[in-house]
């Protein structure tokens, strides 16, 4: 079954300025949004994903490449034309106007009658359950009710695409947190395509059907969350979705020959490596503990970090090599896992993945 594509990108190119004052926000993107999806774009500050938004709104124009939507080319299409919305990490929200005039405003403008904007403001009303709130002016509700009146607002005239530009960023976190489970449940109730762009990985991971992580740039890799966490195709993938430890050695067919000493089973990720020095890597909570030193890759405890459901061990390898370790916090305690212990460590079938070495 062929899936629709809502929005593609195609060898988008994005350049401002001249000469020795050039700077590349885009270096050749090309991306495939479905239909009906949470899409987000995550990286970190100046890594081309709030400029990518921009052009699939209209705001500016890439300097070479196509933007499409639902297969029609609308590059050089105004915004007001395109059949997308969009939501700022500012929520914009008219002080003077109730919560539902600020929602039916935009409809108005479009046009549309005052039996229309009625419906549809109650039905957005209703979806984002504001509907005890629809005569309070933006500054009697909470920074999460004033969020959902921006959301309810953008959804209104019934864009094919909506595009949320950091909009939780101003949010302390226990209010992110709720907001992420809304925003998702807006998604699937609407059914409409969200592309959501931020740097917070914990937000990537919670909402995203696929996630196009960025650097400097350039699309570094496309996925489901689980394999955006499990197989990341580079070093810099590894790093900034969750933690990861990075161990060196030499590769050996399937096996890893750490410089620390032990060989290990390994997986070569994305792309087949050939037998040399190589980088992999290995998340937190993939190794466990063993205080048989003859059990393992021996070890010594360096120090611990308590996290309440957590507790964060940090060790040191053979050749000095530190690797932090996640493991449940028992009620009692990690006993034994004071500094200066000797331990080993095990790695999760599996879990050890050998990263492309041009990263």
């Amino acid at each position: 079954m062929n899936e629709k594509i809502a929005v593609q990108a195609r060898e988008v190119h994005k350049v401002y300025g001249q000469g020795e004052g050039t700077v590349t926000a885009l270096g050749g993107v090309s991306l495939l949004i479905r239909n009906g999806e949470f899409f987000t774009l995550l990286g970190p500050s100046g890594c081309g994903k709030t400029t990518l938004l921009k052009l699939i709104a209209g705001f500016e124009s890439p300097t070479r490449g196509q933007i499409l939507l639902d297969g029609m080319d609308i590059t050089y299409d105004p915004p007001n034309i395109r059949p997308v919305n969009t939501v700022f990490q500012s929520y914009a929200l008219f002080p003077h106007l109730s919560v539902a005039e600020n929602i039916g405003f935009g409809l108005k403008m479009l046009g549309r009658s005052k039996a229309e904007v009625s419906d549809t403001v109650q039905r957005m009303l209703a979806l984002v359950r504001l509907e005890q709130m629809a005569d309070r002016k933006p500054g009697q509700l909470s920074g999460g009710q004033q969020q959902r009146v921006a959301l309810a607002r953008a959804l209104a005239p019934g864009p094919k695409v909506l595009l949320l530009d950091e909009p939780l960023s101003a949010l302390d976190l226990k209010l992110r947190k709720e907001m992420q489970i809304e925003l998702k449940r807006l998604q699937v109730e609407t059914g409409i395509t969200f592309i959501f762009v931020t740097h917070d990985q914990e937000e990537a991971l919670t909402m995203s059907d696929r996630i196009g992580v960025m650097q400097a740039g350039e699309l570094l890799q496309v996925g489901d969350p689980r394999t955006i966490y499990t197989r990341p195709a580079n070093r810099f993938v590894a790093s900034f979705i969750g933690e990861s430890n990075f161990l060196s050695g030499t590769l050996d067919g399937g096996t890893l020959v750490l410089d620390a000493g032990p060989r290990m089973p390994v997986e070569t990720g994305h792309t087949p490596q050939a037998n040399g020095h190589v980088t992999a890597a290995i998340r937190p909570e993939q190794i466990r503990i063993s205080d048989n030193t003859a059990d393992g890759i021996p070890a010594t405890v360096r120090d611990t970090v308590y996290f309440g459901t957590d507790t964060h061990c940090v060790v040191a390898l053979a050749d000095g090599t530190e690797i932090t370790i996640r493991l449940q916090s028992p009620v009692s305690g990690n006993v034994g896992l004071h500094p200066g212990a000797e331990i080993a460590l095990k790695f999760e079938p599996g879990a050890l993945i050998v990263l492309p070495e041009a990263v």
